[in-house]
């Protein structure tokens, strides 16, 4: 049976649809889409929540709260993007920050998308053959991984979703002129743009759509009906740019003053060029590309190549499209789609990234199926099959570098080996596995680097205060003031070190705004309490106090702290009372026996420290506790009795008492 299509003059063409255009079963093809995508991304459950992760899922507590207040009206990480952030509220009241329901949600989405993506082409009137090569190569690129195996990327398999949906309605209104069809895809663009500010692209695709794929002349008709798209693109277009200024992603003033007109125009170039190298050569795919250096006061010469690549890239698209203006098609799609995120206005830091090719792709895949699907003999089957089994191939090793945040982001080291996001990221790593050294040693390095991220400094100060070194701790602290993003923690831990170095009239401003800006953390209600404390001001330390006993009756750390205030007082009776309230209360909870020891001691009353020091080395594996009851024997001229509970604190790793026997040569 012969299918009669437009051409783009107006004549009928007739075209033989072979056996397997009328034949093929759309369900058959989602299930081969579907098993695929499930097979090439097996190694996903292994992989944990990693990079943005944390920001969207484990730290953020609207997110984990579920407050829907938050969720519907708050910027999240420098994005609006509500429908998403409730699809990871909703995953994460089911399954908490276990991964496996954030990964098979993103690869259920990215088969529904593969499928829709067949669906329109068909609605294109493409061929089968076209159709399917599109839907599959979609389905198995590379450059897809980061979209699909990455949790907090959910916005971009989300927004495509909503985003193909609306185009499929659309080209319903177009073929039927239902308003309803009209309307329902108005509904589904705006859930696109709720999903992710990316979505604003779409009215522009559908105009050159109506030009080069459904033949539509140009008139004002077309154009009218793209009114209500265009007004709900400039709407969430503000909203997107209000969001990255809030988060301090908008980086035009920096990139400006860091290169001339010239060299971002050559950046520009070579970002473009990037995707479509990147579609036949996916390798060397990194979570990270930082805008290139200088060497020499000049870009490197990649970068002069790419105007000249954009040229012939520019003019071959021009020339072949004459023939065949779905070429023209293919190119305007990844331009339009590519464009908010090509660094014409920068936007973070990242040169290109792989995310970005998502919605994209579509441009450079459909040139790739439409050659091969109409070219009729071996080889284009060979190269079709060929391509999806390659590039499946490395899917399934791509996904194995989102593991961790180690295994993704040392790759990238040996290419940018003093990027500052490379570094502070493998810093990120080593502190969630406690590897406290190889943490900060990373974070400085970034630090050094000029990454000016507050969360790197307030890190590295709060890593200097657990090592006692307060004065560094300072430095970064004062750094982390000035840097974003904004945390009420650096002034907490600026409060924090100044109170341990006994600044307390220096801490109280800083332990105030802490509270002001979060005023039901207990940490900082503590720190702030204990300032005031430490000032003499007893009466408001002990109010805050008891808010915070309000709040948390088992905060052991606030009934230590009112029990030292007593000592302050020079009321030891008091405190020693209160203290042994809290050994009664708490058995294990080290400090009460530390601090109750200290008094005893001071008050001569050497057997009693001795007696509940003694009682600390049942829970003590530090050696701590013992070596102070070797001190206080010491300091009594009981030598010999001093000697075995240095040896007792030796055999703990305690190494002052390693070192004092050592010098008396006792061997233990």
């Amino acid at each position: 049976m012969a299918k009669q299509v437009p051409n783009q003059k107006g004549k009928k063409l007739e075209l033989e649809t072979p056996v397997l255009e009328q034949e093929l079963n759309k369900w058959m093809v989602f299930g081969g889409l579907m098993t695929l995508i499930f097979l090439i991304y097996f190694k996903v459950w292994d992989n944990n929540l990693v990079w943005d992760d944390d920001p969207y899922i484990r730290l953020n507590e609207a997110v984990k709260a579920f407050d829907i207040k938050t969720l519907l009206t708050g910027f999240h990480v420098g994005n609006y993007h509500p429908i998403t952030m409730l699809s990871l509220a909703l995953e994460y009241l089911i399954v908490g920050e276990k991964p496996w329901l954030y990964h098979f949600d993103n690869l259920l989405l990215h088969g529904i998308n593969s499928f829709m993506l067949f669906k329109i082409s068909k609605q294109l009137n493409l061929k089968n053959t076209v159709a399917v090569l599109l839907a599959f190569f979609f389905a198995v690129h590379p450059l897809h991984v980061e979209s699909v195996a990455w949790a907090a990327e959910r916005k971009d398999v989300l927004y495509t979703l909503f985003l193909f949906l609306s185009f499929h309605f659309y080209l319903k209104y177009a073929e039927t002129r239902s308003k309803k069809f009209y309307v329902i895809s108005l509904v589904l663009f705006i859930a696109s743009c709720l999903s992710k500010g990316m979505a604003v692209v779409l009215p522009a695709i559908l105009i050159v759509t109506d030009w080069w794929m459904l033949d539509k002349k140009f008139s004002m008709k077309v154009l009218f009906d793209k009114i209500p798209y265009f007004a709900i693109t400039l709407f969430f277009a503000y909203i997107a740019t209000t969001a990255q200024k809030d988060a301090g992603a908008d980086a035009t003033s920096v990139i400006k003053a860091a290169y001339t007109a010239s060299e971002r125009f050559r950046i520009v170039c070579y970002s473009y060029l990037f995707y479509w190298v990147k579609t036949i050569l996916p390798i060397n795919l990194l979570p990270f590309y930082p805008y290139p250096g200088k060497p020499g006061g000049s870009l490197p010469s990649v970068y002069n190549l790419a105007v000249f690549g954009m040229i012939i890239f520019g003019v071959l698209v021009y020339w072949l499209g004459r023939k065949n203006k779905q070429i023209w098609w293919a190119a305007a799609f990844f331009t339009i789609a590519i464009s908010t995120v090509i660094q014409i206005l920068p936007v973070g830091s990242a040169i290109v990234a792989d995310r970005y090719y998502y919605l994209s792709s579509v441009g450079p895949l459909f040139l790739l199926a439409w050659v091969l699907g109409n070219i009729k003999n071996e080889i284009s089957k060979i190269l079709s099959y060929g391509l999806v089994i390659v590039w499946s191939g490395m899917t399934f090793f791509q996904t194995g570098h989102w593991k961790n945040g180690f295994t993704l982001f040392k790759p990238a080291e040996k290419f940018y080996p003093e990027d500052a996001m490379v570094l502070s990221n493998i810093g990120w790593y080593y502190l969630g596995e406690k590897e406290f050294p190889m943490a900060k040693q990373y974070l400085v390095r970034a630090d050094n680097n000029g990454f000016k991220n507050a969360d790197v400094c307030r890190t590295i100060g709060s890593m200097f205060i657990d090592e006692g070194d307060y004065s560094s701790a300072l430095t970064y602290l004062e750094r982390a003031q000035t840097y974003l993003p904004k945390s009420p923690r650096t002034d907490w831990l600026t409060a924090l070190a100044l109170l341990k170095t006994e600044k307390y009239q220096e801490a109280l401003p800083y332990a105030e705004k802490a509270v002001k800006d979060a005023p039901e953390n207990k940490e900082y209600m503590n720190s702030y309490a204990q300032t005031l404390m430490n000032l003499k001001r007893f009466d408001e330390s002990n109010k805050v106090f008891e808010e915070v006993i309000k709040l948390d009756p088992e905060n052991w750390d606030v009934y230590l702290n009112i029990a030292y205030m007593h000592r302050l007082r020079g009321d030891f009776q008091t405190e020693i009372k209160l203290l042994e309230e809290l050994i009664n209360k708490s058995p294990s909870y080290l400090p009460a026996y530390k601090n109750i020891g200290v008094t005893f001691s001071d008050l001569n009353q050497n057997e009693k420290a001795v007696e509940y020091w003694q009682r600390a080395t049942v829970y003590d594996t530090t050696g701590d506790y013992d070596y102070n009851i070797g001190i206080n024997y010491a300091n009594r001229g009981k030598i010999e009795v001093a000697k075995d509970w240095y040896i007792k604190a030796a055999k703990k790793g305690k190494p002052e008492a390693i070192q004092i026997l050592k010098n008396n040569g006792i061997a233990f």
